[in-house]
This record gives structure tokens, sequence and C-alpha cells, in this order.
């Protein structure tokens, strides 16, 4: 097999695993050394990643099939697979990160989800999360529960964190609440 078709079926297995594959790969070196907890973890890709540089990832998602899988496909020690939903989530378990990529857009109750994330976080410790960002110029997503600015995405973090800053999804570039990009990496803290 030439490197083109080799290259060109590589790039369509890791969109098809993950099209955030980028995203998690730019997040997941912030992570060294952390107690990481991904919620929403669909196929397993990402916390595979984080799992290169984080001291544990506790990964849960709603989807008992989603757990199964990556159990069965992504085997790791330091990977826990919990089927769980963080709306209703009731951990005594803390985390010095937190990571929601693609998900809270489609979680009914998401001020739940938020209160619940913000409870499990340290003091200090960072939430990052993606969303899409309805400036952008596309289409609504049908399966989305809810699409959101810049701006209204910032205002909705900070009701449940102290600082809330926005990044292109390479993490470079600061955004303000007016940008058309797409997706938006948040990320958030609670300073006590």
């Amino acid at each position: 097999m030439s490197d083109v078709m080799t290259s060109a079926l590589w790039r369509r297995l890791t969109y098809f695993l993950s099209p955030q594959f980028d995203i998690y790969a730019h997040i997941a070196p912030l992570l060294k050394d952390k107690r990481v907890l991904e919620v929403g973890f669909g196929t397993g890709i990402g916390a595979l990643q984080f799992a290169k540089y984080a001291y544990s990832v506790y990964a849960i998602d709603t989807s008992e099939e989603a757990v199964d899988f990556a159990e069965r496909v992504f085997p790791n020690p330091k990977i826990l697979w919990e089927q769980g939903d963080i709306s209703t989530w009731n951990s005594e378990w803390r985390f010095e990160a937190i990571t929601m990529i693609e998900v809270l857009e489609h979680i009914p109750e998401y001020q739940k989800a938020l209160e619940r994330v913000s409870a499990t976080l340290f003091p200090g410790g960072r939430f990052y999360m993606t969303f899409r960002n309805a400036n952008a110029d596309l289409r609504p997503n049908t399966l989305h529960e809810r699409e959101l600015t810049a701006g209204q995405l910032t205002d909705l973090l900070k009701e449940y964190f102290d600082t809330v800053e926005l990044y292109d999804w390479r993490l470079e570039r600061r955004l303000d609440g007016d940008t058309r990009q797409t997706p938006l990496v948040a990320v958030a803290w609670r300073n006590s």
C-alpha cells in the first residue's frame, strides 16, 4: 500500500473514531500528572490520548455500549471506564482536571451537569470543554439540545466558575464573545 493511501486511511480512521482527535491532542499535554475526569467519552479515543499524560483518567459515558467498547478495544490500567450521567452523578471523587469534548450540547439537564462538574473539580483545577459556536456560519445541528454563541457560553460558564477563557481548537489564540470561530474551547476554573 502506498504512503499516500496509508495516510488517507489513517486520517479517515481517526476521524471515524474521533472527529475531535486534534483537540484531544492539544489538551492532553495540559493534563500531565493530573487526575482527570472525562465526561462523555464516546469511543474512548480521547481518554486514551489523555492517559499518555495524566496520572489517571476516570471516563464516564451514559452509554453502556460505549463502556463495553472502550473496555474491550482500549484496555489501559490508567483508565477507569464507567457508565454514568454527569447530571445525576454523585461521587465523592475530586479531580484536578475535567474534560467535556462536544458533549454539553447533548445533555438535556446541562445546568445540573455544570453544577456537578464545578463541585467535582478541585479549586484551581481546570475544566476543558468544547462547544459548537452558534455564531459560526453553519446550519443548526438538529442533534443538539442547544447551540450557544461564544458570549452566551462564557456567561453560562461564569454561573459555575470564577474564570472563563475561550480559545481556538489549538488553545493558542484567545477568543472574545463575538468570535465566529468554531468549535470553541473553553477553559474554566474556580479559585476556591
